[in-house]
Formats: structure tokens, sequence, C-alpha cells
């Protein structure tokens, strides 16, 4: 037989508990206040818990609390023990130190670490947390462990002046003026880049090495606005090989007298006397602008370069400069027939 418990509630009491149960913001008072009321129209014991989806226990006890300390058993107690010892105030200058230079409080070192911030604000604030404590307190605020980004600071007086030109030559291209392209050239070699991997707890995938590092070298140039890849390998990292990218280029716009602009870096290569004089017969057509200097930031074809990596070299050991070269061909052909992944690729945007 279900169990009954029978209560017998006088109007205003009734009333009172309804409208305690509509106005809390509590929801443990909530439920309480729902199971009296429940309990006081005559419904037993597993057809309350049943509908407030709670354990038959939870309404037993609640009945028994209400009908020893009426009202009272309602509302939650006030928490006991020894008080929290991490306070607003600490959470605050525990945001004000993490963002804070360490040598400029004096310190002999230059990045915080969650154990010398306790240290740090022990001496401060006078409490003493565990490095745990401040690490569940940061990501709480919203912070994360991460790798910075270098910023890359150019030399060149005249690198405002540049940038400012280059965005003028994207404006063009996109309003089909111009053909603009990025060119740049990246190192293919037989020593495996690393990165970041998925691996198991407790175990380091280790990525075999050659005994000797051999070389290769590859050339690109990208449509800014078309997407189109230019691209060719070779033994070399010289004129010889940036001539031929250039004539892969000028034999694509065959027949457009449209001007073709090539923007690239100030590597040696890029103004060699031979490329001058190349330059020199095919200049009705094409020409090149050079970045500031040191300023791959502003070259987005890098980004092109990094996707070789993660795709084709990162992690993995190729065995042979042969085998090596057939994967970046098969890298290359692949991409050069989307366009569109290209230009996601270049501009970061998907």
């Amino acid at each position: 037989m279900a169990e009954k418990f029978t209560l017998h509630l006088k109007r205003p009491e009734y009333r009172r508990i309804e409208k305690l149960c509509r106005k809390t913001g509590d929801v443990h008072t909530r439920l309480w206040c729902q199971i009296i009321l429940l309990a006081a129209r005559g419904q037993k014991v597993a057809k309350i818990a049943s509908l407030l989806v709670c354990s038959e226990d939870t309404v037993r006890r609640r009945i028994r609390a209400y009908q020893s300390e009426g009202m009272a058993a309602l509302r939650p107690k006030p928490k006991t023990g020894r008080p929290p010892k991490v306070t607003e105030a600490y959470k605050q200058q525990l945001l004000e130190a993490v963002e804070s230079d360490p040598r400029k409080l004096g310190k002999n070192f230059s990045n915080w670490s969650t154990g010398k911030l306790a240290q740090y604000l022990a001496s401060k604030t006078g409490i003493s947390v565990h490095p745990t404590t401040v690490m569940r307190l940061l990501h709480a605020s919203g912070w994360r462990f991460r790798r910075p980004v270098r910023v890359v600071a150019s030399p060149d007086p005249r690198y405002k002046a540049k940038r400012g030109y280059l965005k003028r030559l994207k404006r063009q291209a996109r309003r089909g003026e111009i053909h603009l392209y990025f060119a740049d050239e990246f190192d293919i070699e037989l020593l495996p880049t690393i990165s970041g991997r998925w691996m198991p707890i407790g175990r380091q995938y280790k990525v075999n090495t050659p005994g000797r590092n051999e070389r290769r070298y590859g050339f690109g140039a990208v449509n800014y606005v078309t997407g189109r890849l230019i691209w060719l390998l070779s033994e070399h990292k010289d004129n010889v090989a940036f001539r031929k990218l250039l004539g892969l280029i000028k034999r694509h716009h065959r027949g457009d007298d449209k001007p073709v602009v090539i923007v690239v870096d100030n590597y040696s290569a890029h103004k060699a006397k031979k490329v001058r004089e190349w330059l020199k017969k095919h200049r009705r057509q094409l020409r090149l602008y050079f970045l500031p200097t040191y300023s791959p930031n502003l070259n987005p074809i890098e980004r092109l370069w990094r996707h070789f990596r993660r795709t084709v070299t990162d992690n993995y050991f190729f065995e042979t400069m042969v085998a090596l070269l057939e994967a970046t061909k098969a890298f290359f052909l692949e991409l050069a027939q989307n366009p569109k992944q290209v230009l996601s690729i270049v501009t970061g945007h998907a």
C-alpha cells in the first residue's frame, strides 16, 4: 500500500506556502514548498516524488521537518563551518597581478606561474592558498595558459607608407584594375617539423630524424583576388628559379594587357641583376613591389607555407627526399585545383 502523510493546513498557512513558492528564487525552497502543498492536498509519497522528480526519501524528510519546525523547515539553513579564505578583494588583486609585468614589481623572473602568483599574493594579502586554487580562480575569470604570438617590428623607416601603398594595390586588384600576386619561397627539409598532436596520457610519440639533412626549395605566388596558385620546386633558392616563377606568371596572363604586380620581400634573389634585366624586358606588363624590410606579416602567402608544413611535414619522417618531393607535389597539385581553399588559407577566412 502506498505510503501517505496526512497534513492539515489552515487556509492562511497554505496561502503563505503558496506565496513563498511563487516568489522564492531558491530552487530548494521551491521544491520543499511544492512537497508540502501536494501532501496537504492528500497526495501519496510515491506520487509526489514522481510529480516533482525527486526521491521518496526527500519527500518524507521534508514532510517530517515541516511537521516539527513549521515554516522554518522550508528555508535553507545558514551554512556553518570555516568562512572561505578567498575574498573578492583577493580575486581582484590576483587579476591585477597576472596582468602586470613581474619585473616591474621587482621580481627576478619574467613570467607568472600559479605558484609564484600564490606566493606574491600571500605576501600582499596574508592569504595563503594552494597554486591549484589560483589556477581555478583564473579559469573562472576567463584566463587560460597559452603561448603568446611574436610581434614583428620592421626597422624600415618607410614601413607605414609602404603598408599604405600595399592597401592601395589591394583596392586596385579588387576593382579589377591590376592582377596582384603575393610571392615567396619556402624550404623543404628532410628533417621533420614538429607540432602538437594527440597522444595518450603518459606516452610521448617520437619522430625519426635523418642522419644527414637534405633540403630543396619551393617557389610560389597567389593571386590576391582569384586564389590562383602558381608554384614550382627547385634544387636551389636563387634568381634562376625566381625568374622561372615570374615566367609562369607572365605565361598565365599572356594576351592580357592588365598590369601584373607581384609583392615580394627583400630577399637577394628578388633584386639580382638578371632579375632586373628580365623585368626591363617585360616592364610594360609586370613589375615587383618590395615589402618593408622584415615584415612577413604583410605577406599572406606565409600562411600557405604554414599550412603546407601542418599538412605534409609536421611530425612525419620521409625516409628519402624523393618521397618528400612526391608528397609536396601532390599537396600543391591538389591545392592548385581549389582556388577558394587557397584564398581561405591566405586570408584566414573560411
